[in-house]
This record gives C-alpha cells, sequence and structure tokens, in this order.
C-alpha cells in the first residue's frame, strides 16, 4: 500500500543549558537525530511526503511548529522524545492539539519504548505511541489512520480504546537492517550546524554514522528498550555506501561512528575499510567502545586507517562498583588499554560516571585517581541516572532514593539519584571536584598547548567556545563551574 499521507516529523526544542545543566551547555554538542531522518526516509519509501524539523538545532517554539503545520496542510504529527525532554514533548503536543485538535499525533522515541503506557496515559494529547523501532509500525499507523482501521492490528501500537489505554503484542526487531534506507540527510537544512562537543571533532561538516543497532552487553544503567538486547549490523557494503554519499553528496569532511560499541567484530572493523580504501574514501573518524573490545592491532589499524579520536566507558575506578554495575571490564586493562592507544597516537577519551548503587566518598575518590592516573585527553563525567527501561531504574530504591517529580532532571547532570550514605551536595561537590581535578592539572595543560600547536582547527573549536560561553554568560548570566 503506498501512503498518501503528509507527515511532518519534529524533534522538541530544548536549549543546551537544559541538557547538560547550566554553564556546562557550553561543552555539549548538537548531534544528529538520526531516528527522525531514518524514519522520514523508510516513509517516503512508501509514498509519504515527509517533512523533519529539529526544533533544537534551530532553537524553534511550538509555535512555529504550529504555523508549519497549518502551511504545509499535514494530515499528521510525529514527536520522537528522550526522558530528559518528554516534558517539552508533552507541551508541544498539547499546543498543537489546542490549535489543531482533529491532527493525529504519535509519540516515539527512546522514553516511548522504556514507559510506552505512561507516555501514553500521562498525556492526553497523544493520540498513539510508538515503542522501539518506528519504522514499520509507524508506516501501519498511517496506513491504519489513511483508511479508518482498527489500531489492534498494529503490532506495537499503544493507543486508546474506551478510555483506557491499550498496548498492542510486540513488533519483532528489524533483522537486515541492509533494508532500511540512509537517512534523509537532504531534509537537513544545514549540516554544519551539527558537530560533537569541542575538542571531539577536527573537521567541519561532521556526520554521524550509525551501523548496528542493539547491544549484548549488561551494564545496568544502560537502557535498552528501543533496540533491544542482542546486536544486529549493516553490511561493511551498506556502510561504505552512506559513507561515500555523505563525503562525495554532502561534502562531509568527518564521520563519527555513534554505535554504542562500534568495535565489537573487529572483522568488520576491516571490511569496512578495506572496502572504502577500494573505493578512494579516506576520511578521518572517531567512535565509542568498550577497554574489552580492541586490542593493540585493532587499534594500530583503525588509526592507519583514519581513526583519530577514541571514547572508551570507563565508568568507576573501583572494581566492586564495576561488578556490582555490570561493566565486566577490569582496572588493569583499563591502564593497559589507554597506554596503548596513547603509544598508537590516538587522542582518547573515558566516559565516568559518580553516583552508582553502593557508590561513597572512598569509591568515588578512586575513580578520580584513575582518571588522573591515566593519559586520557579528555573525560565526561556524568551522575549516575538510573534511566527508565534500565536494570537500575528497576531496583534503585534498593540502593538509594530517587527523585522521580521531573523527567527534565534525567539529564545526567543532576543527582535524581543518590546511594544510600551520601547527599546530592556531596554528588554535586564530588561532580565539580573531579572536573576540576583532572582538567586544572599541569601534565595536562601541557597536551592542551601542544594540541594546539599540531592542529590548527583546535583554534577554530575554542573560538566556537568562547562565543558559546559568552552568549550563555549573557543570557543566563552564567558562571564557571571550576
Amino acid at each position: 500500500m503506498s501512503l498518501k499521507n503528509n507527515f511532518l516529523l519534529v524533534y522538541p526544542n530544548i536549549t543546551r543549558a537544559e541538557r547538560y545543566g547550566g554553564s556546562l551547555g557550553i561543552f555539549g554538542g548538537k548531534q544528529i537525530p538520526l531516528g527522525v531522518f531514518y524514519l522520514a526516509a523508510y516513509l517516503r519509501r512508501h509514498g509519504c511526503r515527509v517533512d523533519v524539523i529539529d526544533a533544537e538545532a534551530r532553537g524553534l517554539p511550538p509555535e512555529a511548529i504550529v504555523a508549519h503545520l497549518r502551511q504545509g496542510g499535514f494530515d499528521g504529527l510525529g514527536i520522537s522524545t528522550t526522558t530528559a525532554i518528554f516534558h517539552r514533548a508533552v507541551e508541544l503536543a498539547r499546543i498543537v492539539k489546542t490549535a489543531l485538535p482533529r491532527l493525529p499525533v504519535i509519540a516515539g522515541g527512546p522514553h516511548v519504548s522504556a514507559l510506552p503506557l505512561q507516555s501514553l496515559s500521562g498525556c492526553e494529547a497523544f493520540d498513539y505511541a510508538i515503542p522501539q523501532e518506528g519504522e514499520e509500525s509507524l508506516r501501519e499507523t498511517l496506513e491504519m489512520i489513511e483508511a479508518g482501521a482498527d489500531p489492534a492490528k498494529v503490532k506495537g501500537l499503544v493507543y486508546r480504546r474506551d478510555g483506557q489505554v491499550v498496548s498492542n503484542p510486540a513488533r519483532p526487531y528489524i533483522e537486515d537492517l541492509d533494508s532500511l534506507p540512509f537517512p534523509a540527510y537532504d531534509l537537513i537544512p544545514n549540516l554544519t550546524v551539527y558537530h560533537p562537543p569541542p575538542f571531539n571533532y577536527r573537521n567541519r561538516p561532521v556526520a554521524n554514522v550509525i551501523t548496528s543497532r542493539g547491544c549484548p552487553n549488561e551494564c545496568t544503567f544502560c537502557a535498552k528498550a528501543t533496540f533491544g538486547q542482542g546486536v544486529r549490523m549493516r553490511s561493511a557494503e551498506s556502510v561504505v555506501e552512506e559513507i561515500e554519499m555523505l563525503l562525495r553528496r554532502y561534502q562531509v569532511r568527518e564521520i563519527a561512528f555513534v554505535d554504542d560499541t562500534f568495535t565489537i567484530l573487529p572483522d568488520r572493523i576491516h571490511q569496512i575499510f578495506e572496502l572504502a580504501a577500494r573505493r578512494g574514501l579516506r576520511f578521518p573518524w572517531s567512535c565509542k567502545t568498550r577497554i574489552n573490545a580492541v586490542d593493540e592491532e585493532l587499534l594500530r589499524y583503525m588509526k592507519t586507517n583514519g581513526c583519530w579520536y577514541v571514547a572508551f566507558g570507563v565508568e568507576s575506578g573501583d572494581e566492586e562498583i564495576l561488578k556490582e554495575i555490570r561493566k565486566n571490564i577490569q582496572l588493569a586493562d583499563v591502564e593497559r588499554v589507554i597506554e596503548i592507544s596513547n603509544r598508537t597516537g590516538l587522542v582518547t577519551k573515558g566516559y565516568f560516571m559518580i553516583g552508582h548503587p553502593k557508590e561513597s566518598l572512598r569509591t568515588i575518590e578512586a575513580t578520580v585517581r584513575l582518571a588522573t592516573r591515566l593519559k586520557l585527553d579528555q573525560v565526561a563525567v556524568t551522575l549516575n541516572t538510573p534511566m527508565p527501561g534500565t536494570h537500575q531504574y528497576q531496583h534503585a530504591r534498593e540502593y538509594g532514593s530517587l527523585e522521580e517529580s521531573s523527567w527534565s532532571a534525567f539529564s545526567f547532570w543532576q543527582p535524581v539519584f543518590v546511594p544510600a550514605g551520601m547527599s546530592r551536595e556531596q554528588l554535586r561537590a564530588k561532580h565539580a571536584e573531579f572536573l576540576r581535578r583532572f582538567y586544572m592539572r599541569p601534565g595536562w595543560l601541557l597536551r592542551c598547548a601542544v594540541s594546539l600547536l599540531t592542529h590548527p582547527n583546535t583554534f577554530l573549536q575554542i573560538r566556537d567556545l568562547v562565543r558559546d560561553f559568552l552568549r550563555l554568560a549573557r543570557a543566563r548570566k552564567a558562571t564557571v563551574f571550576f
């Protein structure tokens, strides 16, 4: 069936100060919301006319979305939402429903995947909710609306019937990811507005590419409600075709692979870059991975083939905490892999969290000491946040207190979870101390100076960072967190 709908997909607006926590917003990037652009491409393949608005990137209020809906004569609205921006999704839906009460409004995204029934029951302006992968369920939902058919036939759909919220049986995950079209990059007005956080890229525009869905690991803080526990991978041919399109058609100058664990199958890394080389493609790139998913041979191969930056999930410097959160890594391996990465010439970043279940001042101190001992170029330090859909969310109150009065606080920058024996004030203070002790070290400042001398584009990123800080300071009278 070919769709005749005219559909709008929206990623709601939220300021960087809201997303990253006050003045820390200047250190946050603007990432392409790939999910809505995948949905747009899939719907277009099936005949639907689609437009996408990333209201966050464009700074658009709900009223601008209403005006666009009226001008475009759209038949429906889809809103993608994470937990931290769920309040903005609700606000947008309510304003749209007030202006256009007959317009179907469909909610999706990670928060809806984790709490599908609560998402719909908590917002009367949402007509439908689509958890997990949205491509097939959204297409069938639009077909159902267009035909006036029974929503009970759409697998995975959540809707209202006789005043009650109803959830249909779950839809199986898409096994053949190569069957999906590439994201609808042509619907992005300006690719240059997107980039990772400062110093996490060297050339702009940067494009995010995801080569797999799902994660096989068992970390208790990680939500898997959207893509599932298993991992499904695109072929090397599909990945390289997308990269070639980005480089040649959209003049992208750098690729950021955003898979949870990009190097989970080393042979596949070889396949991707051997095929890219045969096509004459050479480009700088970065990725995220795990300590136990690389070795020296692979890291050297990555460096030789354009990788310049790798981010590793470390999370804690205490062995017992690592066991508690099921990270399944050893501190000795952390030190070994970071040392190899440095020797190979890769820029390294460590992801850390404080405030885990069973955390204490002693274990936080062990984490800070590990981070400052390792020769990491950067750290990202967040407050452990038991997100809906995670093991920690289900068991949080067994280990401390969880404040759920506002989803907007679930941004990883506010202490919504406090381990037993600690306080919110202690977590805030240790977070600031962690950053200060890492970035104010003479050794790190020297490495930063060397980077300035060897990589001229770093100057441009510092310029952008200063501009953002001054703009934020003028608008919000922000104070430096050091």
